[in-house]
C-alpha cells in the first residue's frame, strides 16, 4: 500500500458491451483518499464470466499500482463467448472494492466444413451421405446443404436440398443423403455447398466441393 489511506474506489469498463470477435475489455480503477487521487496502491483485477448456457469460463486476475492520477489501468481478453461477467476492483490489504458489469455479444460465426467422399468421385445411380462437421462455442441452430449439377434423372442442372436442426449442440458432424441418377452423364461435375447458422444468428459458409460423376 501506499502511503495514503484510501477510502473509496471506483471501475469504469469499455465497452461495456463486448464483441466475441475481439474478445477484449478495457478496465480503469481509481484509488481515491478523501476524495483526491491516491498514487501507489495495488489493486486486484478480477473477473466472473458466464456464456448464455451457464458455462464459467476462467479469466487471469490481473495485478497493478496506481500511478500519480490514482488510476491503474489494463486489458483483459479472452472474452468469446456469448455471455454476462463482472469485473471487481479489489485494493490490496483493504476491503474496499468497485464492481461493474459486462455482456459480450457473440459475433463469432461457426465453423463449417464438408467432408468429401473419397477422391471426390461418385457413381451413377448412387444414394450416398455427405457429413459436414460443425462447430460453435455457443451452439449450432441449423446447417442448410445444397447441391448443383447432373443429380437428377436428366441431364439438366438441377438442386438438392436439405436442412437440419442442430439443437444447440457445439460441435456436430451431420449427413446430408443425396441421389446420383442413373442417367448423370459421366466426367459432369456436382458442386456440394453447405451453410450454418449459430444461435446467436451468425452464418457461415463451408468451402463447396466439387465431386465428378463416374460410370455405375
Amino acid at each position: 500500500m501506499g502511503c495514503v489511506d484510501t477510502n473509496d474506489a471506483t471501475i469504469e469498463l469499455a465497452p461495456d458491451l463486448v464483441s466475441s470477435i475481439d474478445g477484449t475489455l478495457s478496465v480503469r480503477a481509481t484509488a481515491l483518499a478523501d476524495r483526491a487521487p491516491a498514487p501507489d496502491e495495488k489493486f486486484t483485477i478480477s473477473v466472473e464470466y458466464t456464456d448464455r448456457n451457464g458455462t464459467p469460463h476462467a479469466i487471469d486476475p490481473v495485478d497493478g499500482t496506481t500511478g500519480t492520477d490514482g488510476s491503474f489501468s489494463t486489458d483483459l481478453t479472452g472474452l468469446s463467448w456469448d455471455g454476462t461477467g463482472t469485473v471487481t476492483a479489489t485494493l490490496a490489504g483493504a476491503t474496499i472494492a468497485a464492481a461493474a458489469t459486462f455482456a459480450v455479444l457473440d459475433r463469432t460465426p461457426p465453423k463449417v466444413t464438408i467432408v468429401p467422399p473419397t477422391n471426390l468421385h461418385v457413381r451413377q445411380n448412387t444414394d450416398l451421405t455427405i457429413q459436414v462437421h460443425v462447430i460453435d462455442e455457443i451452439g449450432v441452430s441449423q446447417v442448410f446443404f445444397e447441391t448443383a449439377g447432373q443429380t437428377g434423372n436428366n441431364n439438366n442442372n438441377n438442386r438438392q436440398r436439405s436442412t437440419v436442426v442442430a439443437s444447440g449442440t457445439t460441435d456436430a458432424m451431420i449427413g446430408f443423403d443425396m441421389t446420383i441418377s442413373q442417367n448423370a452423364t459421366v466426367g459432369s461435375t456436382i458442386t456440394v455447398y453447405a451453410l450454418a447458422a449459430d444461435l446467436s444468428g451468425n452464418q457461415a459458409a463451408a468451402t463447396p466441393i466439387t465431386l465428378t460423376v463416374d460410370p455405375l
